[in-house]
């Protein structure tokens, strides 16, 4: 398939465009991405605020009471819609800051040649005619063609359906007015498994192929948690109660022979009581805040879904290189095998197993030591010219390098990486594949990573090696093994004990050697057995599914393993009932890490292909990280918990209040106004007092939570619930018993019991298991200041006599208060200690 190509000109093959082009580019084309104009989503959010449940019933009790010709009291209800948007705007701002803070860190970066010189860039900067680097590992972030390219493939399963890589080639250089085939083609959101090249940019954001699909931008997820939508089937069900009760009152206010407009308000009152629109509110709040603080700690939060998982975490499977290791491998040891193979042999092969000028870490780390053994890198190249470039083999885990003589005369191939890869292409003897075998047992017992180095060179005059990979691999000579250390992060064994005593299995599953996964697992410290507990890829391809998942649920290290079998492993555990993460860095970890329930990547080393899956993402490529951000999920879930009970304590108050009084045939207790009072009370209070307290000593020592259980359990549940009932009953006892003195008087006494009460109901929800007089003060400034906030408002509005009018309150005897503040302590007191 061909098509005709409008390539946009302006840059050069080999130095890009300028920056001051590719500004003005930016200015007319916009942006790379995706999806709907930023400023329609944020003015829909604005909008989605007005719909706030208490703001519209506010707006028909107004409406009722200017029906009823009580203008003062429309107007006051009408204003106070203010404040209870207010409050409502300034915490959405707050979880919305937090998110997008977060959007622009997560950003994806892209390749581009800019002035000459690469450059990494945001991905939504790039524009048309950029030349863009595509590369094993990463992705492509926009439409283009490929001006060069060297053994690149990319998989466009993401467009096509079809799994297999495509190669690609350049297109030619006259190829400008021409006709361009698909191979020469890149489209957006492509992987590549191998090679790289450089294309030149023909189309971005909603112009390319992949159009308005925007699965690989990688931003904070604003879409609904599974939480978050059992929250709102909950609170949606307490709507359905609240509107049937409230209908029940408005009837039965009707039959007592009151007019409709009175038992409106009646309804109204109890509809305003009951509605828990905050049970949500506080649960984005501190999943944002929650993702945003894990930002601090060098954790990147892209899916809100992760945070609230990660305090159900029962397995954790580790990658080793760069997450319980440095990364920074040092060649330590080199070792000849083959009699007549020197040092300078071993050494020389091993500076032409890796590339003339290489990129890879492990090749720079050959090439300086053999450079710093008197090898002189330099000669060799002059005499040797690369001429085939075979990959990384994932199945044989190694690589190859043809070389030829640059008078001609031979060829050479040398070959470096596992070595039981290396040996199936080698000519040797029973003893010699033994030798090496030891060898290489020896070097790996102490935690070495082995790569094998092995070649052949054809004779002077002899025919030349034909590329054919198969043809160019037979008959290998062993030249030896070279030996690298990678030492342990320090702060690993600590965190993975930490991991263990909070009831976290550790598997390691790696591509290493069982005996270097072993060494590893032991420097660690992870808990595994040394007769059953390790297990290779070669004997997890002999097992039968029933043995294959007794084989996942009893080993603990998992050496030589495929990337279909991370897969496979991590299958088997969720199907056994885990919640599992899965740390990875590269493109054969993507399939694995996309079946875990939390996809974690390394932020410094990891492709873009395991960024772009994971929910989260280790900018320290350190696993103390991981752990510290389960610490901190344990918490913000435990936070969430005393929010949510109590709200249920604080609600089933303000119900029964409502309730109570007209039933017992007493005037109105909570009037609109009242109500909106106390919801300026416990908006704050649910949604900061609990929010941000920092990790608990002892959180780490709890088993993970089950992830099928409700956020709070019954018990806790009944025991805020009976909380809320005593103090409604205290308040409606007192208001009955202080009428004489006057309605507004009698309702002064039962507010002070109802804010006291929920202030002393925090109290209750900190000390859980605590004894009161041991509760572990907080030390967040917010926290006081929004207690002393809600303590200091009922002085306050009653102290100012416009207010007081309003609210229809008055002042007190002291003697009253502290029968108020006595009842609402002791309507809590009695769940000391715990709940």
């Amino acid at each position: 398939m061909s098509s005709a190509l409008h390539l946009e000109g302006g840059a050069s093959a080999t130095t890009g465009l300028t920056s001051a082009e590719a500004e003005a580019r930016l200015r007319t084309f916009g942006p790379n991405e995706l999806g709907c104009e930023p400023s329609l989503s944020r003015l829909k959010d604005r909008l989605a605020v007005l719909a706030d449940p208490m703001a519209l019933m506010l707006a028909a009790a107004a409406i009722v009471y200017h029906a009823l010709g009580e203008k003062t009291d429309a107007l006051v209800l009408l204003g106070a819609i203010v404040p209870v948007l207010a409050v409502d705007v300034v915490l959405e701002h707050r979880s919305r800051t937090a998110l997008e803070k977060l959007a622009a860190v997560v950003a994806p970066l892209a390749t581009v040649m800019r002035d000459g010189v690469e450059r990494e860039i945001p991905s939504r900067s790039i524009v048309r005619g950029d030349l863009m680097l595509v590369r094993e590992g990463g992705v492509a972030h926009a439409d283009g063609v490929l001006r060069s390219a060297a053994h690149l493939a990319l998989d466009e399963s993401q467009l096509t359906g079809e799994a297999e890589p495509v190669a690609k080639e350049a297109i030619a250089r006259d190829a400008d007015a021409g006709v361009v085939s698909e191979a020469s083609r890149v489209y957006t959101g492509s992987r590549a498994v191998s090679g790289r090249g450089w294309a030149e940019v023909t189309a971005t954001g909603a112009h390319t192929r992949y159009g308005a699909i925007a699965a690989m931008v990688a931003e904070a997820e604003t879409r609904l948690t599974p939480l978050q939508i059992k929250t709102a089937a909950f609170v949606r069900s307490l709507v359905v109660g609240a509107v049937i009760a409230s209908s029940w009152l408005f009837i039965l206010w009707r039959m007592r022979g009151a007019d409709s407009a009175h038992a409106l308000l009646f309804a109204l009152s109890l509809a305003m009581s009951a509605v828990s629109e905050e049970f949500l509110l506080v649960l984005t709040i501190f999943l944002s805040l929650g993702a945003w603080r894990l930002g601090r700690l060098g954790v990147l939060v892209k899916r809100l879904a992760s945070v609230e998982s990660l305090g159900a975490t029962t397995v954790i499977c580790l990658d080793k290189t760069g997450t319980l290791t440095a990364g920074d491998f040092v060649l330590s040891e080199h070792r000849p095998l083959e009699d007549g193979i020197g040092e300078d042999d071993l050494l020389e092969a091993a500076v032409l197993a890796c590339e003339p000028d290489p990129a890879d870490s492990i090749e720079r780390t050959i090439v300086a030591h053999c450079a710093e053994h008197h090898v002189d890198v330099a000669s060799i190249h002059s005499r040797w010219q690369l001429i085939y470039d075979h990959p990384f083999d994932l199945v044989g885990k190694h690589m190859s390098h043809v070389w030829r003589a640059r008078d001609g005369s031979r060829d050479r191939i040398v070959a470096k990486g596992a070595l039981e890869g290396i040996l199936e292409h080698c000519a040797l003897t029973v003893a010699e594949r033994e030798r090496a075998q030891e060898l290489h047992a020896e070097m790996a017992r102490t935690g070495m990573r082995i790569l094998v180095v092995a070649g052949r060179m054809t004779a002077p005059g002899a025919a030349a090696l034909s590329g054919v990979r198969a043809d160019d691999e037979r008959g290998l000579r062993l030249y030896g093994l070279l030996g690298f250390r990678d030492p342990m992060r320090p702060q690993v064994p600590v965190a993975v004990a930490e991991s263990q005593r909070a009831g976290i299995t550790l598997k390691l599953i790696t591509g290493d050697h069982a005996l270097t996964a072993h060494a590893v697992a032991d420097e660690a410290g992870i808990i595994h057995s040394n007769e059953s507990g390790i297990i290779t890829g070669p004997e997890l391809t002999n097992l039968d599914a029933p043995s294959f998942d007794a084989a996942v649920r009893r080993c603990s290290i998992f050496a030589r393993v495929m990337p279909e079998q991370k897969f496979a492993i991590v299958d088997a555990l969720i199907r056994g009932g885990e919640v599992v993460a899965m740390t990875g860095d590269g493109v054969n970890d993507t399939p694995a890490m996309r079946r875990a329930d939390i996809a974690v990547s390394m932020g410094r080393r990891a492709t873009e292909a395991a960024r772009a899956v994971a929910g989260l993402v280790l900018l320290e490529d350190d696993f103390s990280a991981m752990v510290a951000t389960i610490r901190e999920g344990r918490q913000i879930y435990a936070n969430i918990q005393r929010a949510f009970l109590y709200l249920i304590g604080f609600k089933v108050m303000l119900v029964a209040m409502a309730l109570a009084a007209p039933l017992a045939g007493l005037p109105m207790l909570l009037v609109p106004v009242s109500l909106v009072w106390l919801e300026l009370i416990v908006h704050p209070v649910s949604a900061l007092a609990f929010e941000g307290e920092s990790p608990a000593h002892d959180v780490m020592s709890d088993p993970p939570r089950d992830p099928k259980a409700p956020i709070v359990s019954r018990g806790a549940a009944l025991r805020s619930a009976i909380s809320g009932l005593i103090l409604a009953g205290a308040a409606v006892a007192l208001f009955a018993y202080r009428l004489p003195q006057g309605h507004n008087y009698a309702r002064t006494v039962a507010m002070v019991v109802a804010i006291a009460g929920s202030l002393a109901m925090v109290w209750a929800e900190y000390a859980g298991a605590q004894p009161w007089t041991s509760i572990e003060l907080p030390r967040r400034a917010q926290f006081w200041i929004v207690m002393a906030l809600a303590a200091l408002s009922l002085p306050t509005f009653i102290g100012i006599k416009p207010l007081a009018a309003m609210l229809l309150v008055s002042p007190i005897s002291v003697r009253d208060i502290g029968v108020a503040l006595v009842a609402a302590i002791a309507a809590v007191l009695w769940r000391a200690p715990g709940r």
